[in-house]
């Protein structure tokens, strides 16, 4: 069981409260959105989940298998796709994936094969990210979250830049992917809201 306790958290950045008060339980083996208008505190949550941020006041506790997890380690048991994180363009496709299971390890230790066939992108491993679309981008990223073995995974307007075709292919990797994991996914868009079992609105 992974389990994310939220009790009366607020976040302030100077005199003005972004999140004020929140108090929810996530659970795995759920998906969970979180929605609200533009500058609600959607993506100041999802940072404040993942242990980016601290909260201004309140606490999260983190039980992840079972056992009690501190701040300071919760990047090892988190992935996190979402728009203000960044790929390293100057790399190419294969060196980006290289990169990142250098910090995360994937899913039935799933190769670059395997990886660039789920993606749909075959013979652009040495292309580099620079000369990708950001839908392309952001299917990348995607799955480089969804395909890590964490038992933790937060995205963030996840289909911003995908067309329905891409959409479509994301929700299908989605429920692939998401068995045992405790999923949120912070979005005003109705195609990722109608993908979970519970909605938090802020």
């Amino acid at each position: 069981m992974t389990e994310i306790v939220a009790s009366n958290v607020s976040k302030r950045y100077g005199y003005q409260w972004i999140i004020k008060d929140f108090s929810h339980t996530f659970l795995s083996n759920q998906i969970c959105g979180i929605s609200g208008s533009n500058g609600s505190g959607k993506s100041t949550l999802i940072k404040m989940l993942s242990g980016f941020l601290t909260p201004t006041s309140g606490r999260f506790d983190f039980l992840i298998h079972d056992n009690k997890c501190n701040t300071d380690r919760l990047f090892k048991y988190v992935s996190l796709a979402a728009p203000y994180t960044d790929l390293i363009n100057e790399y190419t496709l294969e060196e980006n994936f290289a990169f990142h299971s250098k910090f995360k390890s994937m899913v039935d230790c799933i190769d670059f094969k395997t990886f660039e066939t789920k993606i749909m992108l075959k013979g652009h491993s040495q292309k580099t990210l620079q000369h990708f679309s950001s839908g392309m981008k952001q299917k990348i990223q995607l799955a480089l979250a969804l395909m890590s073995d964490t038992p933790i995974l937060l995205l963030d307007e996840p289909t911003s830049f995908l067309d329905n075709n891409a959409k479509k292919w994301f929700s299908d990797l989605l429920f692939e992917y998401s068995r045992d994991r405790l999923v949120i996914i912070a979005s005003n868009d109705h195609f990722d809201l109608d993908l979970c079992k519970d909605v938090v609105h802020l």
